[in-house]
């Protein structure tokens, strides 16, 4: 115990990591009653000083050690008479205790917490919590989808974390459903993860590009492709643009036999809300137009997959194709 850090700092801007970081402190103190008896936490801004230094120095009860967690001190000390003495503080850890600092987001390097914790030796010990990613995020992805037991390829995995970002929580929401989507019974693909999963934070604007380009409103919808292509890999897109058509000739297909949203959200294995917008937007075709707009697409694909055209200029044409006919 006495070669063990007294202050711990985490920081980062990966909060769910860091908690899981905390609580792997708190199954050492013992079972559940033990670690219960033996922690404490404080939040600030309304942290009381004297209440932290007597958790803090307080004897450990049928344990080793006690574990005390202080969110946002760097905030709650920032003024440089609370700081000072917050620093103290910090020297007067006994060995008995462990101190948590959580810090949300990243702390720089020139940080008064960061330079206390390097000039404290073996007392302190810091970690970054960082979310994962691009690559990293892509990484990560793989490995959740082998923990609840499925496969994604690595490709279908770089563009799952190009869509959903580094929302850890968002990416296990999607992978549950790829995985439930390819049955579990083979690998989830690139064209899997186009046809069921949406970008993270810009389903609003990817519908909103569908919408205005299904209802006539040419220009918008071409606006919104130029703003999407500053945000969005452009083959990543075409993979959606193609998905989504996919998925509106099956809805299509699907309302022509009279099921109705739900059904519709059931059979094609996707949320409710995007079945209804679904089958809003494959109301406004027919069969015959959705299969020709389908068609254009995979001579787009072609065209992309052998250098005859850039992907940006590809979506472009077939957006302003598209409307044409719809304004017409």
């Amino acid at each position: 115990m006495a070669d063990s850090p007294t202050v711990y700092l985490f920081h980062g801007d990966d909060e769910n990591a860091m908690h899981d970081a905390v609580a792997g402190l708190q199954s050492k103190l013992g079972d559940a009653a033990a670690a219960g008896m033996n922690t404490a936490s404080f939040e600030g801004p309304s942290i009381s000083f004297d209440a932290l230094r007597n958790a803090a120095q307080a004897t450990p009860f049928l344990a080793t050690r006690r574990l005390v967690t202080l969110k946002g001190a760097s905030k709650v000390f920032s003024a440089e008479a609370a700081r000072e003495r917050f620093l103290q503080f910090l020297e007067q850890i006994p060995p008995s205790t462990a101190l948590v600092l959580m810090e949300i987001p990243e702390l720089n390097e020139k940080h008064w917490l960061v330079k206390w914790m390097k000039s404290a030796g073996g007392r302190g010990f810091v970690r970054e919590f960082n979310l994962p990613k691009g690559a990293q995020m892509a990484a990560w992805i793989r490995e959740k989808a082998n923990e609840l037991g499925g496969e994604i390829q690595p490709q279908a995995a770089a563009a799952l974390a190009q869509l959903i970002g580094s929302d850890k929580e968002a990416a296990t929401r999607e992978i549950e459903k790829l995985l439930a989507y390819a049955a579990y019974h083979r690998p989830v693909e690139a064209a899997d993860v186009a046809t069921i999963s949406l970008p993270s934070g810009e389903q609003g604007d990817f519908f909103a590009l569908i919408d205005s380009l299904t209802s006539g409103h040419g220009a918008r919808a071409m606006e919104m492709l130029e703003a999407l292509f500053l945000e969005r890999d452009h083959i990543m897109l075409f993979f959606s643009l193609v998905g989504h058509f996919r998925l509106l000739l099956q809805a299509r297909e699907l309302v022509d036999t009279g099921r109705g949203d739900i059904n519709l959200a059931k059979e094609l294995g996707i949320h409710p809300y995007r079945a209804e917008k679904l089958a809003a937007q494959a109301r406004r075709f027919s069969m015959g137009t959705l299969e020709a707009i389908y068609n254009r697409l995979v001579e787009l694909d072609e065209q992309i997959k052998t250098g005859k055209i850039e992907t940006g200029l590809a979506m472009e044409i077939f957006v302003a194709e598209l409307s044409a006919q719809t304004a017409s």
